[in-house]
């Protein structure tokens, strides 16, 4: 089985295909159900098998790493069956995979041999995870790695078998920020030393330590006292101590990820490479790591997208604000030049309370194609019984999962088919494209600020939340479907509006590309303030001077109202009222002061409101669906119910596909309207998504 990614799709012997794979633990489930688990995956049109590695499993001791001397670890046996059976694989060899396993799967004796490896806080405390970069722990983890590589090179795509990837490391980050904190090993940074990492890195980015003193408001002497400082989001000192002490940690992970990479090229695995961001809020992260993987044909950045894994899940079935995240997720790894990629897609969970229920896993599959998702592997595909003292939950890893550890079919089993021949029906989206109105401004900086952002006028966080639970859910329940722009990366067409909630901090980069858009003619809806900084805090006003708008402090923040096209809409939060300059600006919408004006800036135009909001109410989708229209927006889908979603692919040929998403515990019904095609009356389920295609 040959897999390429091209073009932005998946091809598995130069055919589209979704990559449809299930995460099957060989060491896990029994040697001799092997062959029938892997039919019965195929049986739901799965075509891809993933697997962890795990280092806890196969070196318990330390310099005796054991491949194939038993059948629960004879990686090799399940590759020879993989391939036997037409599957592809993707391997997972950590060294961190998690998978509810003892230390994320890292061997009791790397801690208790070398304690000196542990992660640490601030304070000096541990992580119970280990520091990626510190040179023990790298040491450590070389033989095993190289081990790997001996067992599984026979089985790579290029000497003719199943290996289409392999993945380094895990969720990256996770296992410490889960822990509340980045990693502070003072031996990994070198923290109080005049040439260790954290001073180097400071020096190289201010110049002098003169400067940093300024930057800090500290007043180090010399480098060795240099340390980061503890963070604080309502002080801009703290702030940029902790963003600078942020984006270290980050290139440490990035060079850790490189390291594991080059050991991967140095034992003669070609396999494209790949990762999986943890979660939709973790995925600008790996933004600036990117580029590092270049020299190993580049890396395959996915995601996970989990729900119901614990009583303290924020979604127990697939919801709008969930919906609204997968959007976002999906955009973000699409706008760093990713095929949508799913590494982990929940096929049961981990606690018995609340359920998996097909019902809801079906809708929540379907969610995901419905937001451009083109490959998944579902975690996991089957359970099985742990080695003895592996487990960090339980002896038998059931995970309730399509196929239980005793060789049970679940009854979400079926749910998966039914999805599976979907997908296997509809290949053709692989080359279809989202069809949208208008595009959502944002940067990945918004995204890492929640670990250093400084809570100013309008915060990166704030600015973060009101892009997804206010703009895009607004659009969302509108007839204007939206998309995600990165402008820090890029300059935005001009044949759809921008819309941006901007936060007080903007990067240098994004005011300039915004400001190019308006030259270029382009069509800017910006809310709720003009920014005063760039990404290091510094003053830095461009957009706002280009713009011309000038606004005053407005004092309230207390939900109260504004007057629209003659309609009071309520709920909304003042930031700003704008000033208009008479013969250049019109006023839109005005409560006490004017709060919404339109300008011609450049060759393009400016709407600037003064506010924000969550989305409440309709008049809250009809404000800004009267705004977008002014500034030419075209529609996508009308939908008479604004309780139900929609999103469009299409194709060049014109063949499309319509998602219509009831994502509520009732059922509901709605009128749907795209050009000259009209459903009426579409019945809808409870967690139900439906295609209309044309």
């Amino acid at each position: 089985m040959k897999v390429e990614i091209k073009d932005n799709k998946y091809l598995f012997n130069g055919e589209e295909r979704f990559l449809v794979s299930g995460e099957f633990h060989y060491f896990r489930v029994p040697h001799e159900d092997w062959e029938t688990r892997l039919i019965q995956l195929k049986e739901m049109y799965g075509n891809c098998v993933a697997t962890y590695v795990p280092w806890i499993v196969h070196e318990e001791t330390e310099g005796n790493i054991c491949f194939g001397d038993c059948p629960q670890r004879d990686l090799a046996a399940f590759l020879e069956l993989c391939d036997k059976l037409d599957l592809a694989v993707i391997v997972r060899p950590g060294p961190f995979v998690y998978s509810e396993l003892v230390n994320g799967g890292i061997p009791e004796w790397v801690y208790d041999n070398y304690p000196e490896v542990y992660a640490r806080r601030i304070d000096g405390s541990c992580l119970n995870s280990a520091s990626y970069m510190h040179p023990t722990f790298l040491a450590k983890a070389r033989p095993y790695y190289k081990a790997f590589c001996d067992v599984v090179r026979p089985y790579l795509a290029s000497n003719g078998g199943p290996i289409c990837m392999v993945q380094v490391d895990n969720e990256l980050t996770g296992t410490h920020v889960w822990s509340g904190s980045i990693d502070y090993n003072p031996e990994t940074y070198g923290f109080g030393k005049e040439d260790g990492r954290y001073a180097k890195f400071l020096l190289e980015r201010y110049g002098s330590i003169e400067k940093i003193n300024d930057e800090y408001n500290v007043n180090w002497s010399s480098m060795s006292q240099a340390y980061p400082i503890r963070r604080n989001a309502s002080d801009i000192y703290a702030s940029k101590s902790s963003r600078d002490m942020f984006e270290l940690y980050l290139e440490l992970c990035g060079e850790y990820m490189e390291i594991l990479s080059s050991w991967l090229r140095e034992d003669g695995i070609d396999s494209l490479i790949c990762h999986n961001a943890a979660n939709h809020n973790m995925i600008g992260y790996f933004e600036k790591m990117l580029p590092r993987y270049e020299k190993f044909g580049g890396m395959l950045l996915g995601t996970d997208h989990y729900y119901c894994l614990s009583q303290n899940s924020t979604y127990n079935n697939p919801t709008p604000q969930y919906a609204v995240n997968l959007l976002f997720s999906v955009e973000s790894i699409r706008n760093l030049g990713m095929v949508p990629t799913i590494m982990e897609m929940p096929g049961g969970s981990l606690s018995n309370f609340p359920p998996i229920l097909p019902e809801d896993l079906l809708a929540w599959y379907m969610l995901n194609i419905a937001v451009g998702v083109k490959g998944l592997n579902y975690y996991i595909y089957t359970g099985g019984i742990n080695f003895k003292n592996t487990g960090s939950t339980a002896d038998v890893y059931d995970y309730d999962a399509f196929i239980h550890a005793d060789g049970r079919i679940n009854r979400t089993y079926y749910a998966a088919q039914k999805f599976g021949k979907f997908l296997d029906e509809h290949r053709w989206l692989q080359s279809a494209e989202m069809v949208s109105s208008v595009r959502v401004a944002y940067e990945y900086e918004m995204i890492r600020a929640n670990q250093f952002g400084y809570n100013g006028e309008f915060g990166q966080n704030e600015a973060y939340d009101f892009m997804k639970h206010g703009l895009i859910y607004t659009l969302y329940a509108s007839e204007y479907g939206p998309e995600l722009c990165d402008i820090a990366n890029c300059v935005p067409a001009t044949d759809k509006p921008l819309i941006l909630g901007a936060p007080d901090a903007l990067s240098e980069n994004a005011q300039k590309n915004i400001i190019k858009f308006l030259e270029n003619g382009g069509k800017l809806f910006i809310m709720p303030i003009l920014p005063s900084l760039n990404e290091k805090y510094e003053p830095c006003t461009l957009l706002r001077d280009y713009i011309g708008i000038e606004t005053e402090p407005f004092t309230s923040i207390h939900s109260t109202a504004v007057s629209l096209m003659e309609e009071r809409v309520y709920s909304i939060r003042y930031k700003r009222a704008a000033v208009p300059e008479e013969g250049k600006d019109t006023v839109i919408g005005a409560a006490e002061k004017p709060v919404i004006v339109s300008r011609k800036v450049g060759n393009g135009e400016v709407v600037f409101a003064g506010f924000s909001y969550q989305l409440e109410q309709h008049a809250h989708v009809d404000m800004v669906r009267e705004i977008v229209k002014l500034l030419g927006a075209k529609p996508t889908v009308e939908h008479s119910n604004r309780q139900i979603f929609t999103s469009l692919f299409r194709k060049e040929d014109g063949h499309g596909i319509i998602f219509v998403m009831n994502l509520y515990s009732g059922a509901q019904s709605t009128d749907i309207r795209f050009e000259n095609n009209v459903w009426e009356n579409v019945e809808l389920k409870p967690m139900e998504v439906k295609t209309l295609e044309f």
